[in-house]
């Protein structure tokens, strides 16, 4: 790891050594070492600039990790995504990709122009996806809901939430959040299921006096890029 060296005091001119002095900490201060191959990265926490691919990294652990990038409209990757439609299972057991139809933020995930259940990234990294739906019963009997997420038309394994409800017309916000490892062009679906076809993802419109209930609602946020 390189460093800059200020300048050596130069006898007894202490002022001119002063004035040098002062000028090489305006110019070095404040700016990242440029990375070398063979920088170790034993000490965490160190920064650095590696110019092969225009990212900052960081030490941890024994080894070099880019930084999440984050706040302009080419980098990063987050997104919200909702809808507003009643969306029903029409067999039970059967497995249906949950549909968006509003953007509320995005930055390099987008919904399918072809296919609106498929959510498509176009950037590898790892991301924290919080998922919530409303889900509304039209009967009194028991009856199970069922969600998983896709990857790449992939079931995740371990990933699957259920939720119960009894009651006619009643609803229930559901959510659950996890991290995923997500690769560029892939893209990602949340599936639903249930065993009572009266269980539907029904939201709440035209309210006077707050905004409208989404029947499902997701958001994504890049932990780091890869």
């Amino acid at each position: 790891m390189s460093t800059a060296t200020p300048p050596p005091p130069l006898g007894e001119r202490w002022k001119t050594w002063g004035e040098s002095l002062n000028k090489w900490l305006a110019q070095t201060r404040d700016k990242l070492s440029n990375f070398t191959s063979g920088d170790s990265a034993y000490q965490d926490g160190v920064l650095m600039w590696r110019r092969s691919d225009d990212k900052v990294i960081v030490s941890y652990d024994g080894a070099w990790h880019p930084l999440s990038e984050g706040g302009g409209t080419n980098q990063g990757s987050y997104a919200m995504f909702y809808d507003t439609t009643n969306q029903t299972a029409a067999a039970v057991d059967t497995a249906y990709a949950i549909t968006w139809d509003s953007t509320a933020y995005s930055n390099n995930i987008s919904i399918d122009g072809t296919d609106a259940s498929k959510l498509n990234f176009a950037k590898s990294g790892t991301y924290h996806i919080v998922f919530s739906a409303t889900i509304h019963s039209e009967n009194a009997s028991a009856k199970h809901i069922y969600f998983f997420p896709r990857i790449d038309g992939v079931n995740i394994d371990g990933s699957t939430m259920m939720h119960s409800l009894d009651t006619n017309n009643n609803r229930k916000v559901v959510t659950r959040g996890g991290m995923f490892q997500i690769t560029a062009g892939s893209f990602l679906q949340a599936m639903w299921s249930t065993d009572d076809t009266d269980l539907d993802l029904h939201g709440v419109s035209g309210l006077s006096f707050a905004p409208d209930i989404p029947s499902a609602t997701i958001t994504i946020m890049e932990v780091t890029t890869s």
